[in-house]
Parts: C-alpha cells; structure tokens; sequence
C-alpha cells in the first residue's frame, strides 16, 4: 500500500505596491486584507480537516504495510491421515465382505473361520449382514434377526453399529466384528505409521493393516490377542474386512 502523503500551503494576502494612499483607501485595504486572511485560514483549516479525517478513518493506513503473515498448518500426520479416511469411509454407504478366524482354547474354537457379507447406509440407519442361514436387518433404525431367513425376531430400535455382527452361535459375540465400529476404532489408532498403499498401526492388543484408495478404506486386516479377564476368556482373532460399492444406495426390505 502506498504511503498516505498531504501538502498544506500558507495562505496570504498580498498588496500591491505604489504611493501611500489616503487615509480611506488605507482603512479599505485593510479590511481587504484582513478579508482576505481570515477566508485563507478557513481553507487551510478545512483542508486539514480533511487530511486528518482521511487519516483516521477506519481501516485507513498510517504508516508501512505489516510483514507478520500466518503461520504455515501443520502438516497432516499419518494418525490423522487414517482418521479422515475412515471418517469419510463410515459417513458412506458401502458393501463388504468379513472374514474372521477365531481360537478361543476355552471353549474348544481353533481356526474357526466366519464369513460375513452386507451393505449398510449409515444415515438412513438400514443395513444389512449374513453369516450362513443367520441374517440381521437394520431397517430404518428398527432391528430384525432370522436365523432361518424365514422366521424374523424385531429386536427394537438401534443404530448400524448395535447391531450389524459378523458372528454365529459357536462364537461369544464379544469376538464378533462389527464392521461400523470397526472403521470408528482406526479413528483412535495408535501409532499409525503410512506405507505404500496405506497404513499400519498398533494399539493395545491390536496390530493391523489398511489399504486406502481415493480417500476410502478398500480394505482393512488386524490380528487381536485378547488376554484372560474376569469377564471373558482369552482368545485370539484375525480379521480382514473388504470394502466396495461406496456412495451406491442400499435397499433393504422390512421383513415384518
């Protein structure tokens, strides 16, 4: 911006020289004069008056541009990298497939693999989940479960994540995989590191990997090594959970 410069000049009156004049012509000039000053000092005070209003108008510049700018953002870190593509994956609607190998010693499960199939549409609250003749569905927030596909049980209302497991009647559902919840959990991660076509992290018991493709989760593998409590055994888990048809819609019918 260009420096705000003002220039005020003097204002006179002059009289022009030649003999003395008389004693009336004298007064006259006089009053000419005096006329003269006083219209030359309501200028200049009017032009000043100016200037200073100019310079103290609001948003009005004094003096040399600032130099201090914005500091640069941070760059994003692969934590939160991970927690914006699972963010933007569990905001979509999407298909997916869970294959989930359980051992749990206690109660005679070794290798015991499950493998699950749906769709969900989170902001509707309707999805779907099967797992061999087991189905649940989440229509318009109301749950429905047929373990035949013929006779439907209305568990109430709930969200996708209440209610969409992959799991059967030979596993605690303490081991099954809700896919929902699973996407909320990498946005916690812990330490999340990025490599060719995604990212691996840690956290706790947990260990995994995820693969992103367009700011989405195509697919996402963890390994759970869940000690003894005094509420569940010990068991061991391998998941990995594939991930397509993002943004399409997904029907899914009443069954009641």
């Amino acid at each position: 911006m260009t420096d705000l410069k003002t220039s005020l000049h003097d204002w006179a009156a002059r009289s022009d020289a030649g003999a003395p004049p008389v004693d009336a012509l004298i007064k006259a000039g006089t009053r000419r004069r005096a006329r003269n000053r006083a219209a030359g000092a309501g200028v200049a005070a009017l032009a000043l008056a100016g200037v200073v209003g100019v310079a103290l108008a609001p948003g009005a510049s004094t003096g040399s541009p600032s130099t201090t700018t914005a500091a640069a953002p941070a760059p994003a870190t692969p934590a939160m990298e991970l927690a914006a593509a699972a963010t933007s994956t569990a905001d979509s609607t999407y298909a997916f497939t869970i294959d989930a190998t359980l051992t749990l010693a206690d109660w005679q499960i070794d290798h015991v693999t499950t493998t699950c199939k749906g769709a969900v549409d989170p902001g509707q609250k309707t999805g779907v989940i099967k797992s061999g003749h087991v189905e649940a569905r989440l229509v318009s927030g109301e749950h429905y479960i047929s373990k035949d596909t013929v006779h439907w049980v209305d568990r109430g209302r709930g969200t996708v994540a209440d209610f969409m497991l992959c799991g059967d009647d030979n596993v605690p559902s303490v081991t099954a995989s809700d896919p929902s919840s699973i996407l909320q959990s990498l946005k916690k991660a812990g330490t999340v590191t990025k490599t060719a076509g995604g990212y691996t992290f840690t956290a706790d018991n947990v260990t995994g990997t995820v693969q992103v493709a367009d700011g989405k989760i195509t697919e996402f593998a963890y390994q759970v090594d869940q000690k003894k409590s005094a509420d569940y055994p010990a068991y061991s888990r391998d998941v990995t959970m594939k991930l397509s048809a993002y943004g399409e819609k997904v029907s899914v019918a009443k069954p009641l």
